[in-house]
């Protein structure tokens, strides 16, 4: 029997063609703001390039690379970067889990407090920078207001000032921001956690520890997972905050791999030199974040 031209090849056919058509115009759009200035960066990390940039200038290979690998400079920010990273990446996801199992919780006021959630993360990074940077000021912040109120201090300091803590601050204000976020993609993956679970659990006499461990932990491990991934990214690839607040000081103490590079491109126009920081940037970042995927589901499968 001869197949009909309405056959399931011939659909499959018909719905793949569909499908292409329809996520052409977002595949082109992330060619243009991905893919080709990746490829764009690639090209200038390889070349001498000229200060105005009109031209890619002689070709150099892996010269900028090597430059960048053996200069002071690129590892204090790599050091910096690390500490920040590090910082980040736990307070964020710390914090972020704890309002999550918080706001899981009845109480007056909840769908208030969930609202109030969404204000950090809807707030851009550079406004989050310039709040916080007024708020630390040495002259009339409120932190400064808020530890002469508690007698924690007796004079006003300028906490931007210090190399340690205006590091600390940075960590501070960008953690505030990015926990909100932590805690709202935690607190959906919480709401389709079954209560029958942990009601049976507690009848069993599970106490609210062993609940936590081995009921929530393990539901919300996938939703962990992204977050932390995606707070690998942010940490690496963070700059608006600390550009708004220090601008990569005092000094270098604030100075993250993010910075360096806009020293580099925009500070002294070294083009090359910048491409290949901002490449060796780019794939710390992805590799932290493959990293992290691979340890935490390697974790899940012997905990198994």
């Amino acid at each position: 029997m001869a197949a009909s031209p309405t056959s399931s090849g011939a659909l499959n056919r018909g719905d793949r063609l569909f499908g292409v058509k329809l996520t052409a115009p977002a595949g082109v759009i992330l060619a243009v703001l991905l893919l080709i200035p990746t490829v764009l960066t690639i090209l200038y990390s390889l070349h001498d390039v000229p200060a105005n940039g009109r031209s890619l200038g002689p070709f150099v290979g892996l010269e900028n690379y090597t430059i960048v690998l053996g200069s002071s400079v690129f590892w204090r920010s790599a050091w910096v970067t690390f500490v920040f990273s590090v910082g980040f990446v736990i307070f964020s996801t710390l914090f972020g889990l704890g309002m999550a199992i918080l706001l899981n919780q009845r109480f007056v006021g909840r769908g208030l407090a969930r609202a109030l959630l969404i204000i950090p993360w809807a707030t851009p990074w550079l406004v989050i920078g310039i709040l916080w940077k007024w708020f630390a000021d040495g002259s009339v912040g409120g932190l400064n207001a808020v530890l002469l109120m508690l007698g924690a201090t007796t004079d006003y300091y300028d906490f931007m000032a210090d190399p340690n803590s205006a590091l600390v601050l940075t960590i501070i204000a960008a953690v505030w921001r990015q926990a909100s976020f932590a805690g709202i993609l935690l607190l959906a993956g919480l709401q389709t956690l079954p209560e029958d679970l942990n009601e049976a659990a507690s009848l069993d006499g599970a106490g609210v520890f062993q609940r936590f461990r081995n009921i929530t932990l393990p539901w919300l491990k996938p939703a962990l997972v992204t977050v932390t991934v995606l707070n690998i990214i942010y940490a690496f690839l963070q700059f608006d905050v600390i550009f708004a607040m220090t601008q990569g000081g005092p000094g270098d103490a604030t100075q993250v791999l993010s910075i360096l590079i806009y020293r580099q491109l925009f500070g002294v126009t070294q083009i090359g030199l910048g491409s290949a920081l901002a490449v060796i940037l780019g794939f710390i970042a992805l590799a932290g974040g493959l990293l992290t995927v691979k340890l935490l589901y390697r974790a899940e499968r012997q905990s198994a």
